[in-house]
């Protein structure tokens, strides 16, 4: 896979900081040779690094639908100052930029399923990545996380042309963006962490229709070596995720609240009731797979109400996601 020559990207960068009038003083610390650090990156990027090992909620905003105070679904795991992301909903981007990562700095993506709330910020986050060099990101995802690739790539194709021409690029967009279709069980594992896969409960509806069968919704476990996270993803209650989350450090769980389940028409809610977790199926989800702290995610307004009815089945600590949230893990 090539790279894109780092002296053109630095000039590029740096550019258009001066031409914004911005930060002229972090252009002076770039070295002569256009490797740049992380924390310069951080600095450019416009955030504060978060640490070497911590868990960060990008966006913490579910469904196809705008907020002003959530972005979309994206998590960002940090281990030995590798990231990992998990869902690229929209403005993943901005998010990212806010905690002073840039696109390509993030190799890797895990998709739990094939929503465009959970997808949509892809197009942007490759791009740029090939735009400023990065050295490629890789989709892992259920099937048709290939289809995904191609629909990407597609839409990087036009401004790709270009910006190969103005940059000096040597890659194409086809050596920049790859995918790996996963089933469940082991899908990936580096010298920081195994991740594994379970097939989860938010297609039930589809599942007798070729829609169903050809589509599949995934909850992930990061397992590194004294600590364990799992991610529900979008799902509905099932045992066996309450033994796939059984033990884990930190449990990031989906949840229509109350107000979320009150809020949408009436032909979408035996979706919120079947395909999403309740807040007492969020609560009992915990206490039975005995998990430390409960995060909630993929959420819209989450009131008092909702995390008493979890306190009444689930003993541990529960946090209310809010965007750019943070977590060490040292």
């Amino acid at each position: 896979m090539m790279k894109m020559k780092s002296t053109s990207l630095l000039a590029v960068a740096m550019s258009a900081i001066l031409a914004t009038g911005a930060c002229a003083s972090v252009a002076q610390e770039a070295p002569a040779n256009g490797n740049v650090d992380d924390n310069t990156i951080a600095r450019l990027a416009g955030g504060t690094l978060p640490a070497a090992n911590s868990l960060t909620l990008l966006g913490t905003g579910g469904g196809p639908i705008s907020r002003p105070d959530r972005a979309g679904s994206a998590t960002l795991l940090r281990l030995d100052g590798h990231n990992y992301l998990i869902d690229a909903g929209q403005g993943v981007v901005e998010q990212l930029s806010k905690v002073g990562i840039s696109s390509e700095q993030v190799p890797l993506v895990f998709l739990t399923h094939m929503h465009d709330d959970h997808y949509v910020g892809l197009p942007a986050l490759a791009s740029f990545s090939f735009t400023l060099g990065g050295s490629g990101v890789t989709l892992i995802g259920p099937e048709r996380t290939g289809e995904l690739e191609d629909a990407v790539e597609a839409m990087m194709d036009l401004s790709a042309e270009i910006r190969i021409v103005e940059n000096r690029i040597t890659a194409t967009v086809e050596d920049h963006v790859k995918s790996q279709e996963i089933a469940p069980g082991e899908i990936y594992r580096d010298d920081r962490v195994i991740v594994t896969a379970l097939e989860n409960h938010h297609y039930r509806f589809a599942a007798e229709t070729d829609v169903g069968r050809s589509n599949s919704s995934l909850a992930f476990a990061f397992e590194m070596a004294d600590q364990r996270i799992v991610f529900t993803g979008d799902t509905g209650p099932f045992d066996e995720l309450a033994d796939f989350a059984r033990g884990a450090d930190i449990l990031v769980a989906e949840m229509a609240s109350y107000a979320d389940r009150n809020s949408v028409p009436d032909f979408v809610i035996p979706h919120m009731d079947r395909e999403h977790l309740s807040p007492t199926e969020a609560g009992r989800l915990a206490a039975a797979a005995g998990v430390e702290t409960l995060i909630l995610s993929h959420i819209g307004v989450v009131g008092e109400d909702d995390i008493a009815e979890i306190k009444r089945h689930f003993s541990g600590r529960v946090i209310a996601g809010e965007d750019l949230m943070t977590f060490p893990l040292d």
